[in-house]
């Protein structure tokens, strides 16, 4: 702004220093925070009772801020420094900005912040709803993990499988016929057909373990698609 005033001349009439317009940014600050205040109390008296979600974060730009968000109205209830993100603080806070609100907030999106979500449950009794971040990690950790544990436990058995299957297979074109006994199969026949069982067993158990796997990992990023509707 500064640089503005002094290329077009208007320093002359009006200060140009970063201390006076240090001032005036104060003082426009100022009176946005006073119509603010104003006209919320203004407009609660005419705003229709309503169930609203709550978006609330703590935000560690120029220090500790306690910010909340309508995201349907995108109405920011509160953007407030603080001294700390305790579940007391939240709920002093709040309530302040709920004051005079014609709405009852039905559920909160959040981190998995412990005072957040203290709040949640001992103030607000209403139910907490992590964010994408948290939703999408935690579906990961508690069935993919797993999943791929199996899957190369299955790729490991269907690899010793088809290996048993050509070791057999080579033993019994490299070995002399064994004499069955009366009414009986050959045991090298009966063993060859038990692994030639076994290897495709093993392998369709692989395919289908990574299948599964592949259609959990699809839906969650599918979660992440259902989250950001709008681009």
């Amino acid at each position: 702004m500064g640089l503005l005033l002094t290329r077009t001349g208007l320093d002359r009439f009006v200060g140009a220093s970063y201390g006076t317009q240090q001032q005036v940014n104060r003082q426009v600050e100022e009176a946005l925070v006073r119509y603010r205040q104003e006209a919320s109390a203004r407009w609660a008296q005419d705003m229709p009772a309503k169930a609203i979600t709550l978006a609330k974060d703590a935000t560690c730009t120029g220090g500790l801020g306690l910010v909340a968000m309508d995201p349907k109205s995108t109405s920011i209830v509160l953007e407030q420094t603080a001294h700390g993100r305790a579940h007391a603080t939240w709920h002093a806070l709040m309530e302040k900005a709920l004051a005079g609100l014609h709405c009852q907030v039905m559920q909160s999106t959040s981190d998995e912040a412990p005072g957040l979500l203290a709040y949640v449950e001992h103030h607000l009794g209403v139910h907490p709803s992590p964010d994408l971040f948290h939703g999408q990690p935690e579906r990961v950790k508690a069935v993919c993990g797993p999943m791929a544990t199996k899957q190369r436990a299955a790729s490991k058995a269907a690899r010793e499988a088809q290996e048993r299957l050509e070791q057999g297979q080579l033993q019994s074109t490299g070995d002399a016929p064994e004499k069955p006994g009366p009414g009986r199969p050959p045991q090298g026949a009966a063993r060859l057909e038990q692994l030639a069982h076994d290897a495709p067993a093993a392998r369709q158990d692989f395919e289908r373990l990574s299948a599964q796997r592949e259609q959990v990992a699809q839906s969650i990023r599918t979660i992440g698609q259902a989250y950001h509707c709008v681009d």
